[in-house]
């Protein structure tokens, strides 16, 4: 580098490796990223297994890869993940209960309309199924269920989905039927989650439904009789 002052002209000289360092390195910084979308979704794939998972995660995460392609190889894979945080919002959000899970069984439904493979199939039916049985619509729920199980690959979704097919049937009071799958639960699958559940329902032939709870022995008489005289079996 030649500098002069008064006005006279500078000239700077710089090596022309230099400049080709400069170019690479910003090249290589701009080509630098994070998971694909498809990686993401995997990830958020592992929150199933977790005992709390982030609902808003799996959401964030199978809106993007559907945001990239719409119709991709893992499209049934993201609108299903998106179904079942919904469906997990919905057992935990009281108020906000009935839109998600309307919308999870959407996205269930949308995941059928992507040819998904056979097990994944299965979940998809499954998880119809959980959200039609807490919409009280037991028969529909019974359908899904079944048309689900046969496609599962774990034993412990087929465990699960048998023991809600049992729940199903006997909230609409179909006993035998319920006892039927609830000893399927505990024969098929024995010292599982689900069959100790189906153990606790099995036998049941009537629901019963606290009405009351009275400070003294009169007062819960007096109730149990009123109910009594307005035809309602009743007991203290």
């Amino acid at each position: 580098m030649r500098n002069a002052q008064n006005g006279v002209r500078r000239r700077i000289y710089t090596c022309p490796a230099v400049l080709g360092l400069c170019a690479i390195g910003l090249l290589l910084s701009g080509c630098a990223s994070g998971p694909t979308p498809k990686e993401k979704l995997a990830a958020a794939y592992k929150e199933l297994e977790s005992p709390t998972p982030n609902y808003p995660a799996m959401i964030e995460a199978s809106d993007t890869y559907l945001k990239e392609t719409p119709t991709g190889p893992a499209a049934a894979d993201a609108l299903y993940l998106h179904g079942r945080a919904l469906e997990g919002q919905a057992q935990q959000d009281v108020g906000g209960a009935q839109r998600d899970s309307v919308e999870a069984y959407n996205y269930y439904s949308q995941a059928l309309t992507q040819k998904p493979r056979p097990a994944l199939e299965g979940l998809i039916h499954v998880g119809m199924g959980n959200v039609l049985y807490f919409q009280d619509r037991y028969s529909a729920a019974v359908g899904e269920l079944t048309a689900g199980y046969g496609k599962l690959e774990r034993d412990t979704d087929k465990a699960w989905a048998m023991y809600r097919i049992g729940l199903c049937n006997q909230r609409m009071g179909h006993w035998a039927e319920a006892d039927k799958y609830f000893a399927a639960v505990q024969q098929q699958f024995p010292n599982t989650d689900p069959a100790l559940r189906a153990h606790e329902h099995q036998g049941a032939t009537a629901f019963w439904v606290q009405v009351g709870t009275y400070a003294t022995p009169a007062a819960a008489d007096a109730a149990t009789a009123d109910l009594k005289r307005q035809g309602v079996a009743s007991q203290r």
